[in-house]
């Protein structure tokens, strides 16, 4: 992975290559936004640039010399790569890096070292890294990764030159799509708008053929709001109990009546996830009132906001399924 195949996080590239001409590249970074953004795509495409031995440019590695192909292939002895072990990242994994820091890189200019779920140190392992930080060894680049910045202790995040990444824009992550794997315009823009900003949430839904399971959850969906009382209630028992593939159900749900909300407040299909879908977006748009869908979309979001805090699954979906049968009661 190089810098230029990176889609997406101009910016951010753009400021770590300044500091990487300039020589003034920190000695720690932390890379901080939502899962799948590709904040450890960039963080390697750094690691590769800095060891490169070929003819690189200003704005990327060489991508021919044994240090690029190393990385290529990941083996690279001085680019080493720190996940959690189960819940934690344990303080072994931290004293282990921090012996190999006293010596100096075996190939490379430098060696770079990424901690993936940084938040997820316990408190000893967090303050052993603490004081790698306020005393860095020479020839050592540590990049932390996070989704949830708030979860380390304030005492590291002032020890790291932070840099946000921002989820990426439908546009970029349909090129994406169509150019690596081939998907046709309208399913690559529908994906794209499904995935909320991640490329690496839209590759495995592409990969998963999400397009027919969410045209099942939408039938599904139709199907309950044109029948009876207890075909609704049946509903909740088609979820399955993979709390994944819940999730994921749920997520179709909301953007059904999202699009629905947005679609009778504007008019405009261009805004919508899922404008493939029009004969059951416009239907009930113009079916249901904004306080109607506005009521279905937040009883779904809870019923997601529960899942994710571990609630039961089963009584979750039924109580969410009891308050659209309440509001199907309201319309008659």
């Amino acid at each position: 992975m190089s810098f230029q195949s990176i889609h997406g996080h101009n910016r951010q590239i753009r400021f770590i290559l300044a500091a990487l001409n300039q020589n003034r590249i920190p000695h720690a970074y932390l890379f901080s936004g939502m899962t799948g953004v590709g904040k450890r795509t960039v963080a390697l495409a750094l690691a590769k640039m800095i060891n490169c031995t070929g003819k690189k440019t200003s704005s990327d590695a060489c991508n021919r010399c044994p240090s690029c192909l190393k990385m290529d292939h990941g083996n690279h002895p001085d680019i080493l790569c720190v996940e959690p072990e189960g819940q934690y990242i344990r303080i072994k994994a931290i004293r282990d890096l921090q012996a190999q820091m006293q010596y100096n890189p075996l190939e490379g200019k430098s060696r770079v070292i990424v901690i993936d779920d940084a938040d997820r140190m316990n408190i000893t392992s967090a303050n052993a890294l603490l004081k790698t930080l306020e005393e860095p060894a020479p020839g050592n680049l540590l990049i932390l990764i996070t989704g949830n910045p708030h979860g380390l202790p304030r005492t590291i995040l002032s020890r790291c030159q932070q840099i946000r990444f921002f989820p990426l824009g439908r546009e970029i992550i349909a090129a994406y799509l169509e150019e690596h794997l081939a998907l046709n315009k309208g399913d690559a823009a529908m994906i794209a708008g499904a995935a909320g900003g991640s490329l690496a949430q839209a590759i495995g839904m592409a990969q998963g053929d999400y397009k027919a399971f969410r045209d099942q959850a939408l039938d599904d969906l139709m199907a309950i709001h044109n029948n009876t009382l207890l075909k609704l209630l049946s509903f909740s028992s088609d979820f399955g109990k993979d709390r994944e593939d819940i999730i994921q159900k749920l997520d179709v749900i909301r953007s059904c009546y999202r699009d629905a909300m947005i679609y009778r407040e504007t008019g405009r299909e261009d805004a919508l996830i899922n404008r493939d879908r029009m004969d059951i977006i416009g239907g009930m748009a113009c079916r249901l009132d904004g306080r109607d869908l506005l009521e279905r979309l937040h009883a779904v979001e809870h019923a997601l906001q529960a899942i994710d805090q571990n609630a039961n699954k089963a009584l979750t979906l039924e109580a969410m399924m009891f308050k659209l049968a309440q509001q199907r009661r309201q319309e008659a």
